[in-house]
């Protein structure tokens, strides 16, 4: 495939040979595919959906505890978080454990909202899986898991 310009035409690859342009490809792939059915009025970005995803592991987490599960600044992560709260998708509380701690959970409408990202989420699959076959996909996604928890060279 190839794109026309003033001076030519510029190839579109996603060979092997240019890793960051495969996995920014993919990447741009997966968030686009994502976003098409899941962005509303309620939750515009990415990010708040991430949020949503991030909570349904479990009973309650920290800010901190979300923040490092994301790989976001907390003070991003708590503007995301308030704009949850003020739709109704997420309540925060006091740890009973610990008054000092606080825990953000999803409400009820948050479960909600948990629902269609799981739908979306199994489309996508399907989707992978029809493209590739579902050893190959499942083997995929095992691996772009694996390479999401490498340390970042240079760092």
């Amino acid at each position: 495939m190839t794109t026309a310009s003033r001076g030519g035409a510029v190839p579109i690859t996603t060979s092997v040979d240019s890793v960051s342009e495969v996995l920014f490809r993919a990447g741009r792939w997966w968030t686009e595919a994502f976003s098409t059915s899941l962005l509303d009025a309620d939750i515009a970005s990415i990010e708040g959906w991430r949020v949503l995803g991030v909570l349904r592991g479990g009973d309650g987490f920290t800010m901190s505890d979300i923040a490092a599960a994301m790989s976001v600044a907390p003070p991003t992560l708590t503007r995301i978080v308030d704009k949850l709260v003020d739709g109704g998708f997420v309540v925060r509380r006091v740890d009973a454990m610990d008054r000092r701690r606080v825990l953000v959970y999803l409400s009820s409408k948050g479960k909600t909202k948990v629902r269609k990202l799981a739908r979306q989420e199994a489309s996508l699959k399907t989707a992978l899986a029809d493209e590739f076959g579902e050893d190959t996909a499942a083997a995929l996604l095992r691996t772009l898991a694996r390479v999401a928890e490498l340390p970042v060279p240079g760092r």
